[in-house]
């Protein structure tokens, strides 16, 4: 569901978009065949993305010849994701908040969604992309968790920091393994609309530098809504113990969840 954080905004992302274009990581290969598996898109499949950033998964679609319509809500956003998607003329992005976009008269084949639908309206996203399906169409939701790995002192570590510049209360605080996570979007098994619902989760390891690690902080919506004085102190610190502490390198543990369901 949306972030409940007063702090964090979905319209945030777009004040940063050049630095998410560079620093987001797209989604592991696996991550990619899964969607395309799920979601049983061809070439020539016709396939609406909800809130594609970047085009981070968007370019992987087109370049497998989904027929691509993505809707996003930043322009600064759209514009990367238009540049980053030329080669494929059938790809469009249209900039829009996707629970008040004017669907087009002909349904899509799929409707895939990556890191964007706990943004969306919970009152709405359902059946708005079902509204979007044709019958027997699929929709394929991608929700990447940040998990415990095998060193829970770096957390333990930046926990101090978190804490010292009001971002968190917990020092020591961990995120969940990945058998505590709990099965994302529940509610829509309660939604008439779709029937089926296939779960699978894949493992992944992200390696950054420092750079890269707070490269991605800066496209957080937490540290963007920081005053800025606060947030380059908070990386600078971040930093530091990143450099003395893990020999300037972050293993980041990932789950990704993908969810996928056919409209009745």
């Amino acid at each position: 569901m949306p972030d409940k954080d007063p702090r964090r905004s979905r319209e945030s992302f777009n004040t940063v978009a050049e630095l998410y274009a560079r620093y987001r990581p797209g989604y592991p290969e696996a991550v990619v065949e899964d969607v395309v598996r799920s979601a049983e898109i061809s070439p020539g499949s016709r396939v609406l993305e909800i809130g594609c950033g970047a085009g981070q998964l968007s370019v992987p679609l087109a370049e497998r010849g989904a027929e691509l319509q993505a809707v996003e809500l930043g322009a600064d956003l759209a514009r990367i994701a238009r540049r980053r998607l030329a080669p494929f003329p059938t790809a469009k992005v249209h900039v829009a908040a996707f629970e008040s976009w004017p669907l087009p008269q002909e349904p899509f084949d799929a409707v895939v969604c990556a890191n964007a639908f706990h943004w969306l309206d919970p009152d709405v996203r359902f059946a708005q992309a079902a509204a979007a399906l044709r019958p027997g169409g699929r929709l394929a939701i991608v929700a990447p968790h940040h998990v415990r790995g095998d060193d829970p002192g770096f957390f333990r570590q930046t926990n101090r920091c978190y804490v010292r510049w009001g971002l968190g209360d917990d020092p020591e605080w961990l995120p969940p393994t990945a058998e505590e996570l709990s099965p994302d979007y529940p509610e829509i098994a309660d939604c008439p609309a779709f029937g089926s619902v296939e779960r699978h989760r894949l493992e992944a390891v992200r390696r950054f530098t420092t750079e890269s690690y707070i490269g991605m902080l800066r496209t957080d919506s937490l540290i963007i809504g920081m005053e800025p004085r606060e947030r380059e102190g908070f990386l600078a610190d971040l930093s530091a113990v990143i450099d003395r502490s893990c020999g300037g390198e972050v293993l980041w543990h990932q789950v990704y969840g993908v969810l996928a369901a056919v409209r009745q």
